[in-house]
C-alpha cells in the first residue's frame, strides 16, 4: 500500500499480483515533506497494511483527517487462477488449510491445488470484512478477491482504476500521467508470468463464483 498525497494517487495493493514491482516504482515518487507513507510489512504501523482494503482505508484516514476526496486509487490485479497457484506455492497450505506464516503450520503442503481451490480457506481482519460486499467469507478463498479489496459492503467500486499485471505499460501510463514523472516498473520476479495451472471443472466453478469480477475481466 501506498498513498502519495505529493502525486494524488493511492496504490490498493492485493497479494500475489505484482505488488512488489508497484511498490518499488511509486517509491521513488514519495516525498516525505507532502506526507507521503507506504506499509511494506504487516505490524508495521498498526492498523496500516500492505494489503489493508480500499474501504478501510479511506475509513481510517477519514478517522485521522487525511481523507482527500481527489487522491486516485488503483490496483493491480492477476489471472485468477494464476494469482491462486501463486499464494498456494508460496503460502504451502497444510492439510487443515494452515500457511507457511501460521505457528501452527504443518511444515509442508497437504493438499492437491484443486481441492484447496474448492475447499480452502484465508482469514481476513475483521474490520476489512465488515466494510466488504456480504458474500466475501472466511471459510473460503473470496477474501483474496477483487472485491474483497476493492467494494464496499453496498458492492460499489471504490477504487478509480482496475490494472491487469499482465498489461503493465497501461499502469506506467496512467501513473506517469497522474504524476509528470518518467516511471518505470521494475520485475521484481517472473510470478506474473507464471503458464495458467490447468485446473478441473469443480475448482473454475468455485473461482467464478468467490471471485465474480476478475472472472469476467479475465473471460474464464
Amino acid at each position: 500500500m501506498r498513498v502519495l498525497f505529493s502525486c494524488g494517487i493511492v496504490s490498493i495493493s492485493k497479494p500475489r499480483c505484482g505488488s512488489t514491482s508497484v511498490r518499488r516504482m511509486l517509491d521513488k515518487l514519495m516525498s516525505e515533506e507532502s506526507g507521503d507513507f507506504g506499509i511494506n510489512v504487516a505490524g508495521e504501523n498498526p492498523p496500516f497494511h500492505p494489503h489493508i482494503t480500499a474501504p478501510y482505508l479511506m475509513k481510517v484516514m477519514q478517522e485521522r483527517g487525511l481523507l482527500d476526496q481527489s487522491l486516485k486509487y488503483f490496483i493491480v490485479i492477476r489471472n485468477p487462477i494464476n494469482m491462486l497457484a501463486s499464494y498456494y506455492k508460496f503460502f504451502q497450505p497444510d492439510e487443515n488449510f494452515r500457511y507457511n506464516y501460521d505457528p501452527d503450520w504443518g511444515g509442508r503442503i497437504g493438499i492437491g491445488f484443486d481441492e484447496w481451490v474448492a475447499n480452502g480457506r484465508v482469514g481476513m481482519n475483521e474490520k476489512w470484512k465488515e466494510l466488504a460486499p456480504n458474500f466475501i467469507s472466511t471459510e473460503n478463498l473470496s477474501t483474496l478477491s477483487l472485491e474483497a479489496h476493492a467494494m464496499s459492503s453496498d458492492s460499489r467500486t471504490v477504487v478509480d482504476n482496475i490494472f491487469l499485471i499482465e498489461e503493465s505499460e497501461s499502469i506506467v501510463n496512467w501513473v506517469g500521467e497522474k504524476t509528470g514523472e518518467s516511471v518505470v516498473m521494475p520485475q521484481v520476479n517472473k510470478s506474473e508470468e507464471m503458464e495458467v495451472p490447468k485446473i478441473g471443472n469443480e475448482a473454475l466453478d468455485c473461482v467464478r463464483k468467490m471471485m465474480p469480477l476478475e472472472s469476467a475481466l479475465y473471460n474464464l
